[in-house]
């Protein structure tokens, strides 16, 4: 199978997209009134995009036709390894925020609790680590396109057009109608899964990819819009969005999925700084809250100073200390394999 550069050029900004989502997460701290405030939701509006794309991503790779997936490789090389991370690095982020207070058995109980629950951020993992045990499933879909189209045509609905009509606060009896069916297979990040792979099957004209460019467009500027008008409107933060499944970042996700596979590298080349920045992408998801926590006591956040430049030079200082760290754990015997 030839290596698709352009998947991972797209995982190093994605994952430099995370680590800005990050940097400005204490906006919903501050009054939305302010200009800080206003601040921090153009650059969060900007960058919804990163973990839908990175569902995409993992789509193209797992569901490609043409790469064996047996089960027992499965779980004992994916499954199991993304096992293994979540309780060595939940361990991690639980010793360094939520040691125990006592060697007592409750104190211990609730130290095990916070490590298996693990940080906030590593909610991405317990996520991807059902869709890999989807992945049988979703192989069957994939490999029927009337099903596949289908399958996204509902799961859209289900997961985006329909919660995009509701959260306007009218048709709530279609959302009530729609609970009652218990509707459950298509909703959810397998939607992503199948469109990342639905995406990279498809050729589409000049004019397609201009309206989904435009459409990409204007779902960046909406998802800043709808949430500073609903902040505004409701005088506290309005995250509604923000949220992956949103119409508006399912577009701006869509349209930089496809953008992607027009950026200029040469499919057969070997890019050494590529295939170094892209394998430490998951080490940098790991540590970049380390290093935006240790930051922030250095004095450097996005509200240090102007957060129009606070934002960017946060953010960045972050992502390439991060990408550092992560390249110098995956030189580490035995943890390269196992914990990165």
């Amino acid at each position: 199978m030839q290596r698709l550069w352009n998947l991972d050029i797209l995982r190093i900004v994605a994952i430099s997209a995370v680590v800005v989502i990050h940097t400005t997460q204490n906006m919903s701290k501050l009054d939305v009134t302010g200009l800080d405030w206003a601040v921090l939701n153009v650059y969060d509006g900007l960058v919804r995009w990163a973990v839908p794309v990175f569902v995409m991503i993992s789509g193209v790779l797992f569901l490609n036709p043409a790469k064996e997936q047996p089960l027992k490789k499965l779980y004992a090389k994916n499954v199991l390894r993304i096992v293994t991370i979540i309780l060595f690095w939940g361990l991690v982020y639980a010793a360094l925020n939520h040691p125990p207070a006592d060697l007592s058995s409750e104190s211990l109980y609730a130290f095990f609790c916070t490590a298996v629950l693990g940080h906030y951020h590593m909610w991405f993992l317990y996520m991807i680590a059902g869709l890999y045990i989807l992945v049988p499933v979703m192989r069957c879909i994939a490999a029927s396109p009337k099903t596949l189209d289908y399958f996204l045509a509902v799961a859209f609905v289900l997961n985006t057009a329909l919660p995009f009509l509701t959260s306007f606060g009218h048709l709530s009896l279609i959302t009530q109608l729609t609970d009652n069916m218990l509707f459950q297979m298509p909703l959810g990040y397998s939607f992503y899964f199948l469109l990342g792979f639905w995406l990279s099957q498809r050729d589409f004209t000049r004019k397609q990819e201009t309206g989904i460019y435009l459409l990409g467009i204007a779902g960046v500027a909406a998802t800043i819009l709808l949430t500073y008008a609903a902040s505004q409107a409701a005088g506290k933060p309005v995250l509604t969005y923000y949220g992956n499944f949103s119409l508006p970042v399912c577009l701006a996700s869509t349209a930089l999925f496809t953008w992607s596979r027009r950026w200029p590298i040469a499919p057969g080349g070997k890019h050494p700084v590529v295939s170094r920045l892209s394998a430490s992408t998951l080490g940098v998801y790991l540590v970049h809250v380390i290093v935006l926590d240790a930051l922030a006591r250095l004095g450097l956040s996005a509200l240090a100073f102007n957060p129009v430049l606070a934002v960017p030079a946060t953010a960045g200082a972050a992502i390439v200390i991060s990408f550092a760290l992560a390249a110098l754990m995956t030189k580490i015997p035995f943890f390269n394999k196992h914990f990165v």
